[in-house]
């Protein structure tokens, strides 16, 4: 036993001896330099590039076994001409000794200083990296164990790194086949110790510079990363991203936001989970938790974001972003959503939509496949007029120029109205439900919208259960499959009180009753003009029991006959307005010029017929309205204009729409009356003189015909 201890003690001592001797003459005896030539002659064999290796090339060998070189270059693959494909200042790795022994590696901090790295790819697709990468795959499974993560099996029992220290990194990326070129600028990244099975301190930074638009960016990322290699699993705690952008394709021209997360990934890339990530820019917040499965074979997404209510009007404005004038200035001061999405073989399923806006509230699904989008949404109200400009603004703006007059220019009247390439690509199918919707001061309860749209078809449904006390249901179809859009409208009230209506849409009520109305209308073109020069179709109208506010036509009679008689005006205290049973009416418009021929109103007193033509193109009239008294004892004002009973009162309308010019004939309408009334006394003396002389009774009527 004594002599094995001697051995052993003899044997030791020798390698003790050798391990000295070789620390002390391996430097002296072996110069790295002395190899540069055939390092440069071997990498040029291998990859067909020139290896350029300035300086001097250091060996170490105790207490650390290392290498340190100066600036290294390597060229472009043939074919890329310029700048070098890769260089760097300096690199240092150093691997203690003595570990080596037991079979742990343990090295020093990887340095690599001032490294410019240069990508290109030429339009062909090709890029300078394609030959490094090599031609061939490495041996399926080689060296990887079941699950696909490295094995260790025969080789070291431990890693440990003191650390990664990479800086003054720059990178450049020229994709000549689309024409975008970036740079990343003062790339840096730090690492905590890197000890097999223990996490690791990470911190990243970079300023990425982008040509085309034009955007510079300054990023910060720190984070914890731990390998599991038993569980196949890469972990990234802590991770934060911190991002001040500028540029002025960005919103308000500059952007700072910070991004937190935690990550977990299988590391044979098939999953991932991410949750707690949260994305900040000032009062926006966006909190998501994301997991993907089976990104190895078929791919699957689930999740849940929620945007945080906020104040999207002050937090634009905080970043210089300018919003289109609005009649309300309280609008989008209160901004949030939510939702859970699940994406899988080739579709998106959006559920529990919950958007705020404001006072209204959305709420609904939604499928996205492709191009294609499905939803089924239901608002429970919402004042669109909050959001429109300022009533001011719109009244402000000029109107539509009239052709008849020469105004305007062409360029004006014939400005697109419809995105037809965007139309055409649309692929929609949903409904949208409303409780409460306000526009153009109209207002409508419970409302139904069905969209269909595909191939440059394009079909709304409009179904609303209260509108002004009836009903309204309508459907727009559009065509955009030409190179001319054609649309047709169909639209039917019944049971609505026309006075609440015309009171929200004008502020004034000037006409009332209970009816119905439809239009069944089509038209081609995409502007305003165009829709009014090829507008067809037929409409019809009919509402009872109303009455035309703002004017008294039994009073403007009287007065009218006062006047003309030379009679002073009867004082009257009855209300300017005209008291109708009935009117109806129906038109067709060819052309853009609507034609009326069967204009009808009752009243107790007056019966009124029109007829004429509205041009809608040159935006004036040329119309005929006719009105006979009758009962002028019943009914409104009807006392005192028995001498007008059965004359007929004609009034002719011309000029423009806005402001049409009406004539009225009082002398004639006054002439016939006492002719009328001369006729009735001639009739009665008449009558009186043919008693009792015994005509024969044909005579008799021939006589009193003369006067009828």
């Amino acid at each position: 036993m004594g002599k094995l201890f001697r051995i052993l003690g003899w044997s030791l001592g020798l390698l003790v001896v050798l391990v000295v001797a070789a620390v002390l003459i391996l430097p002296q005896v072996v110069d790295p330099n002395d190899y540069k030539e055939e390092i440069i002659a071997g990498v040029k064999q291998r990859t067909g590039r020139d290896l350029t290796i300035d300086g001097r090339i250091d060996l170490s060998v105790f207490p650390w076994l290392g290498v340190e070189t100066g600036a290294v270059t390597l060229g472009n693959a043939k074919g890329f001409e310029g700048t070098a494909f890769a260089a760097v200042k300096g690199a240092a790795v150093r691997v203690k000794l003595m570990p080596l022994l037991s079979r742990r590696l343990e090295v020093d901090t990887i340095g690599l200083k001032g490294l410019e790295l240069n990508l290109t790819r030429l339009k062909n697709g090709t890029g300078n990296w394609d030959d490094l990468a090599g031609n061939g795959k490495q041996e399926e499974g080689k060296a990887r164990s079941v699950d696909g993560t490295q094995s260790m099996d025969g080789g070291l029992a431990g890693l440990t790194i003191g650390g990664i220290d990479i800086s003054d990194a720059r990178i450049s990326w020229d994709d000549r086949s689309t024409g975008r070129k970036l740079s990343i600028e003062q790339f840096r990244l730090h690492s905590g110790p890197v000890v097999s099975g223990k996490p690791v301190d990470l911190k990243l930074g970079m300023t990425l510079q982008n040509e085309q638009p034009a955007i510079n960016a300054k990023l910060e990322m720190k984070g914890v990363v731990a390998l599991n290699e038993a569980a196949g699993i890469i972990d990234v705690g802590g991770l934060k991203i911190d991002l001040d952008a500028k540029g002025e394709a960005l919103p308000g021209g500059a952007v700072t936001a910070v991004l937190e997360a935690a990550i977990s990934a299988a590391l044979n890339g098939s999953q991932v989970d991410v949750t707690g990530l949260r994305l900040s820019a000032g009062e926006l917040m966006l909190n998501a938790n994301l997991k993907g499965e089976g990104l190895d074979r078929q791919p699957a997404f689930s999740g849940d974001l929620d945007l945080a209510e906020f104040d999207l009007r002050k937090w634009m404005a905080g970043h210089a972003m300018a919003l289109p004038p609005m009649a309300d200035a309280k609008t989008l001061t209160r901004v949030g959503a939510s939702l859970k999405l699940n994406a899988e073989g080739g579709a998106t399923r959006i559920n529990d939509i919950a958007v705020r806006l404001d006072e209204s509230q959305l709420t609904g699904s939604a499928t996205l496949r492709g191009s294609a989008i499905g939803f089924n949404l239901n608002l429970d109200s919402i004042d669109l007029d909050r959001y429109l400009p300022p009533a001011e603004e719109r009244s402000d703006k000029p109107a539509a120029p009239s052709m008849a007059a020469g105004g305007g220019s062409a360029s004006t009247r014939e400005e697109t109205l419809l995105p037809v390439e965007i139309l055409r690509k649309l692929d929609l199918d949903g409904v949208l439900s409303i409780g409460r919707l306000t526009i153009s001061k109209l207002l409508a309860e419970q409302l139904e919208l069905t969209l269909k749209a595909k191939e440059g078809q394009l079909n709304l449904g409009q179904q609303v259960g209260n509108f002004y006390q009836g009903g309204f249901k309508g459907e727009t179809s559009l065509d955009v499959r030409g190179k001319t859009p054609k649309t047709k409208m169909d639209a039917a009230a019944t049971g609505i009180q026309i006075g609440p209506l015309l009171k929200d849409l004008s502020g004034q009520e000037k006409l009332t009753g209970k009816g119905r109305f439809s239009a069944n209308l089509n038209t081609q073109g995409n502007s305003v003009d165009a829709f009014k020069r090829t507008l067809a179709g037929k409409l019809d109208f009919r509402f009872e029991d109303g009455a035309l506010k703002g004017v008294n036509v039994a009073k403007a009679i009287r007065e009218a006959k006062a006047r003309l008689s030379g009679k002073p005006v009867p004082k009257s205290n009855e209300p300017e307005q005209t008291d109708f049973s009935e009117l109806s009416g129906s038109g067709v418009i060819t052309n853009g010029v609507l034609s009326n021929q069967d204009l009808s109103a009752k009243s107790p007193y007056l019966r009124v017929t029109g007829a004429g033509e509205v041009n809608l193109v040159a935006e004036n009239l040329d119309y005929r309205v006719e009105g006979i008294v009758v009962n002028t004892g019943k009914g409104q004002g009807g006392e005192g204009l028995d001498e007008l009973q059965g004359v007929v009162i004609p009034v002719h309308l011309t000029g423009p729409l806005a402001s049409p010019d009406y004539t009225i004939n009082w002398e004639k309408i006054l002439l016939e009356s006492q002719k009328e009334k001369l006729k009735e006394k001639i009739q009665e003396k008449l009558e009186e003189k043919l008693k009792g002389k015994g005509l024969p009774g044909g005579l008799q009527d021939k006589l009193r015909g003369l006067f009828n």
